[in-house]
């Protein structure tokens, strides 16, 4: 189903290498989501003032803060639009680092990379030229990734993922 142009607002540099990677890359098993514009901005801590038109906005955000006040206001002012075509929220639960721990055969982030600290795995995964090799060899599985259930102040918010894979 086609819906026009995508726009994927995301929390961090990392969610924009993985959104990229999960979206434009060669090997099929990693080109599962519908591609689109990508912008580095956090939709829970800022607020979006505007947006393109005629497009299917992606909100991937983490869930690891104690307020969501500017995530609802953010996606009220996008649903308000009459030519936003829809709006998809894809929570994260709690960060990045745990979905790709639950959707990777690893037991700590620092292992996908060979990271010497979180902070390291943050740049390495920024960097890395093969990163859907990483992630073969830590036998991801997309299946398990955005799909657990949100809770705390994030309860109730589904992933919107399947609207957007392929």
């Amino acid at each position: 189903m086609k819906f026009g142009q995508y726009h994927y607002y995301v929390e961090g540099e990392n969610e924009r290498v993985l959104v990229e990677i999960l979206s434009k890359c060669k090997d099929e098993k990693f080109n599962v989501i519908r591609p689109g514009k990508i912008d580095v901005f956090n939709v829970v801590e800022r607020e979006i003032k505007s947006t393109h038109m005629n497009t299917v906005v992606v909100l991937v955000f983490d869930t690891d803060t104690k307020n969501r006040a500017i995530l609802d206001k953010n996606t009220k002012f996008l649903e308000k639009h009459k030519k936003i075509k829809e709006v998809i929220l894809i929570p994260q639960v709690y960060n990045l680092e745990d979905e790709l721990i639950r959707s990777c055969n690893i037991k700590n982030i620092l292992q996908l990379l060979g990271s010497k600290s979180k902070r390291e795995f943050k740049s390495d995964f920024n960097k890395v030229n093969n990163l859907n090799e990483y992630l073969i060899k830590a036998e991801f599985a997309f299946d398990k990734l955005w799909r657990k259930n949100t809770d705390g102040i994030f309860a109730g918010i589904t992933s919107g993922i399947s609207k957007i894979e392929k």
